[in-house]
């Protein structure tokens, strides 16, 4: 009897994921450089990122493409892990809309880089658990501590209430990309 195979699920996930992350990657990393470097070597470096993003999404993509896997037994938790990322997603965008406008609409535009730093470093654990994926507690626990040094040290330097969330959070949402597309889905699921 023959065994049937198909792409698997989970690897798809992870091409979402690191298609999604290594974008929102792409878009810290010109908050964090913006007005802080020379336009030509800004440039370059957007350039280079966003080549690194499209990499990054077709090595997850091309293993997706490329792996196959028994059939699930049953898929009946897809709808409902589908419909949890975007409430998960959800309340992060409105959450941190109005925290952003609060903080705008009272002359403190200065932080609402680190503020939407540790927003966007809490999301990742219910999506860590949602999708059984533990290096996005590393992740959460990273933005988090970008954001708590960003308050610590950006008064002194006003330059790093962008660069410290912006730079560290590219960084940190990159090495993400590394980890998921180093994760085997059907070896950790929690």
């Amino acid at each position: 009897m023959e065994t049937t195979t198909e792409r698997s699920p989970a690897l798809q996930g992870v091409a979402f994921g690191v298609s999604i992350v290594s974008f929102f990657a792409l878009g810290w990393l010109g908050w964090g450089t913006g007005g802080h470097l020379p336009t030509a070597a800004q440039i370059c470096l957007v350039v280079a990122a966003a080549l690194l993003s499209v990499a990054l999404a077709a090595v997850a993509w091309r293993r997706w493409f490329t792996t196959r896997t028994p059939p699930p037994v049953a898929d009946t938790s897809r709808r409902m892990s589908g419909r949890t990322f975007g409430l998960i997603i959800g309340v992060e965008w409105i959450g941190l809309g109005v925290v952003s406008g609060v903080l705008g609409g009272t002359g403190h535009t200065d932080q609402i880089a680190a503020v939407i730093c540790a927003g966007v470093g809490l999301h990742f654990i219910p999506l860590a658990k949602l999708f059984g994926v533990r290096a996005y507690y590393v992740t959460a626990a990273v933005m988090c501590l970008l954001a708590v040094l960003t308050f610590i040290l950006a008064p002194s330097t006003p330059a790093l209430w962008t660069m410290l969330p912006g730079i560290g959070s590219a960084v940190t949402l990159y090495a993400t990309c590394v980890a998921l597309l180093r994760w085997r889905p059907d070896q950790s699921r929690s």
